[in-house]
């Protein structure tokens, strides 16, 4: 896996996780459905709609914002794998967004880091270290 890519698509994750409650979530939500729906107006429909019940757990701490940057870095990562050409509109909003709205909350992504880099949710793949027995 193209390691730019990854990094790239993690970063993203996050920014996203992190617009989930800022004022602009609206705007933000609408821009990745459109980049990742590829314009198809039902793909960006049903984007749009995957986002806000996304958002929503977000919101109501239903699930971990780890776990959520862990499915949208997974998801950008297919996008850029299939679509490379998308690689400026996903570097433009993270731009955007890592420049951040006055006021914006931060959400704290992270945790232990046992050697495992998990991207989506059903891919686990070993970085540098030995198994314990």
């Amino acid at each position: 896996m193209d390691v730019e890519l990854l990094t790239l698509a993690g970063a993203a994750a996050e920014a996203l996780v992190q617009a989930v409650v800022s004022d602009g979530w609206t705007g933000v939500r609408a821009r990745i459905a459109r980049i990742m729906g590829g314009g198809d107006p039902a793909r960006v429909k049903a984007e749009e709609v995957e986002l806000e019940r996304f958002g929503q757990a977000l919101r109501d701490s239903a699930i971990p914002a780890a776990v959520m940057a862990g499915h949208w870095q997974g998801r950008i990562v297919e996008l850029l794998t299939r679509r490379p050409e998308c690689a400026g509109e996903i570097t433009g909003l993270l731009r955007e967004l890592q420049d951040g709205a006055p006021g914006a909350t931060n959400v704290r992504i992270g945790g232990h880091n046992n050697g495992n880099l998990i991207i989506g949710d059903h891919n686990i793949t070993r970085m540098g270290r030995s198994e314990r027995p």
